[in-house]
């Protein structure tokens, strides 16, 4: 593969990771923004998250704030990296590149005759390899970085999921037969949806409207998977260019 083709290819995988970076932080900042005043009940801290929510027999607290300022600023320094890379190859793909050159080799046969070989190269303005392994190690930093992001949000996700399904059990009185029902069959999305409409709203705070909090945090599940394939790519292509010998 040659490297105008592997840094075609960058291009389009930073370009995806800057988008599901800027995905991944709009759909949490509204799902926290939305729920937090009123779960940011607690004493002595604050626990406005929507995440790693806390069932209390009293009333239903939110997570800390430290895990939604992370899941939710955290794709920023991804995008920082994306965008900066993405420019550079993006330029260098669509300014830079050139037709394959052709130069002529002299070769002798056993024969003792010289013939005059045609050799092409297929890269032009090549980048040292010092750069490739540079930006290898970098974008597996990342990597590493992106899946971290991914396990807490969606930890964070199913722990608030796993103890609104008390709280739920409690709001409706249910008993018996009934709980398996809230236990093992509700989905996380019926669970956020009961929560939307019928979780109160405390008198010191306040909540406009309503949202799909369930579709709104799996949008950025889902998009903080897709930016952890993404540099997987970007490791892989990263990686397999600096392993050539220039």
């Amino acid at each position: 593969m040659t490297q105008i083709s592997v840094e075609k290819r960058l291009s389009v995988i930073y370009g995806l990771a800057v988008a599901t970076g800027l995905v991944v932080t709009i759909s949490v900042s509204i799902a926290w923004t939305h729920w937090k005043s009123t779960l940011d009940q607690c004493v002595y801290k604050n626990c406005s998250c929507i995440l790693f929510g806390k069932h209390t027999p009293d009333i239903f607290l939110g997570g800390p704030e430290a895990s939604c300022i992370f899941v939710t600023y955290g794709p920023i320094l991804s995008i920082l990296f994306s965008v900066s890379f993405l420019c550079f190859h993006g330029y260098r793909y669509l300014f830079m590149k050139e037709r394959p050159n052709a130069r002529s080799v002299m070769r002798k046969t056993g024969d003792g005759e010289t013939i005059h070989m045609a050799v092409q190269s297929d890269d032009s303005n090549p980048l040292p390899k010092a750069f490739w392994v540079t930006v290898s190690s970098m974008s597996i930093i990342f990597l590493i970085y992106s899946v971290v992001h991914f396990i807490i949000f969606l930890s964070g996700y199913y722990r608030t999921c796993k103890e609104y399904r008390k709280t739920l059990e409690n709001e409706l009185g249910l008993r018996g037969s009934a709980l398996p029902v809230i236990h093992m069959r509700l989905s996380c999305g019926g669970i956020f949806d009961f929560m939307d409409y019928l979780h109160p709203i405390p008198e010191n705070s306040y909540r406009y409207g309503f949202i799909d909090t369930g579709l709104t945090l799996m949008i950025g599940i889902t998009t903080s998977f897709l930016s952890v394939i993404l540099f997987t790519a970007a490791s892989y292509f990263n990686v397999k260019r600096a392993r050539l010998n220039y």
